[in-house]
């Protein structure tokens, strides 16, 4: 390890994006290979302090799902059991599926977690406990994990569930970061929210993410979008728009192999923090092939990687009219193409779309 890493007043930190350990994860013929890939990973990314992930797929239930959400995934104890190599050390559960599988595969997860002494968050078994911060002295330096979902993402969870989520409000989040920074030496916010598709966060992100860094938090770590964003760095902080998917065996259980090429490419961020600033970013570029995630030299990679961050940096007239470029293409070329090659099929995409325009007409 760098010796910037061993120094006792700052902690490195692992960040990488979803985990849906579902389809295709889910065949006993991946496993060992699934095992093994997690092993050479984590020898390849080294020790940290903290490593962190948004875990999107459920443990299986009792055969019971969410009919109110479509698509659902799910994953089995046998394949999560894989990923332990990787030595994650916390799950964040603030995301739009973790109800696919009830009440039952929610507490099958917890359990796993539990059993595996892998801390969690963002979601729980009462209001009081979906919104508590994970609270950490590492190293004696007192650390605030938070996590939120965004309602847009669309969880579905019905009102008699027993289930809640720690739903992102702008200004709920904000007061609970500066009482949090005030006794605490680092807060880290998790986000699950975005377009899915998009390579851009929106304006309003945007200025709610760097708000977060000026409230008090020193890494902002997004996930949802499905594909990689920019990241920037804002006053003592560091703000990743989207760490997209690190393992997702995708939507629907007939297909291998159904995103968009660009969502195969994920990251590993490392961030080293002292209690006044984020020190030093380092990102290690990865790639995911059906089941196996490699790393990847190709060094546009940087390059592209590159030009996202810079549209960070644009002002606020060019960023919006850039964003609604990008807003545009997604809604008439990857959309569309998504829905039809991946979610419904042509016939079920245009019974969709006749469905939505007629319930448009109705209200």
């Amino acid at each position: 390890m760098p010796k910037i890493f061993q120094n006792k007043e700052k902690l490195v930190f692992h960040f990488v994006g979803d985990i849906g350990l579902n389809n295709t994860f889910c065949d006993p013929r991946n496993h060992d290979a699934l095992k093994c890939n997690m092993a050479q990973l984590a020898e390849i990314f080294g020790d940290c302090d903290l490593r962190v992930g948004n875990w999107e797929a459920p443990l299986w239930g009792d055969g019971h799902v969410n009919l109110e959400k479509n698509p659902r995934i799910y994953t089995t104890v046998e394949t999560a059991n894989r990923i332990l190599p990787l030595r994650l050390n916390v799950a964040l559960l603030a995301n739009n599926h973790v109800y696919d599988c009830l009440e039952k595969g929610f507490e099958n997860t917890l359990r796993f977690f539990e059993t595996n002494n892998i801390r969690y968050l963002g979601a729980g078994l009462s209001q009081v406990e979906a919104r508590q911060p994970l609270i950490l002295i590492i190293k004696g330096i007192k650390t605030a994990l938070l996590n939120y979902v965004a309602p847009d993402t669309h969880p579905n969870i019905s009102q008699e569930s027993k289930v809640f989520l720690n739903i992102l409000d702008y200004d709920r989040m904000l007061q609970e970061i500066k009482d949090l920074k005030s006794n605490s030496d680092i807060v880290i916010v998790n986000l699950h929210w975005g377009m899915e598709l998009l390579q851009y966060p929106s304006s309003e992100q945007r200025t709610v993410a760097r708000k977060a860094v000026e409230a008090g938090a020193r890494i902002v770590a997004c996930h949802h979008p499905h594909c990689l964003q920019g990241h920037e760095t804002w006053e003592n902080g560091h703000i990743f728009y989207s760490l997209g998917n690190f393992l997702f065996g995708g939507l629907s259980e007939w297909k291998k192999q159904e995103w968009p090429k660009f969502c195969s490419d994920t990251v590993l961020a490392t961030c080293v923090v002292s209690k006044q600033k984020c020190e030093h970013i380092y990102t290690t570029y990865l790639k995911q092939k059906k089941t196996f995630l490699e790393i990847d030299r190709n060094c546009r990679r940087e390059k592209k990687q590159n030009r996202l961050n810079r549209k960070l940096a644009l002002d606020n007239r060019k960023y919006k009219n850039m964003y609604r470029r990008s807003l545009f293409f997604r809604k008439v070329v990857i959309l569309p193409w998504f829905m039809i090659d991946v979610v419904y099929g042509l016939v079920g995409t245009l019974t969709k779309i006749r469905r939505i325009i007629a319930k448009t007409i109705l209200s």
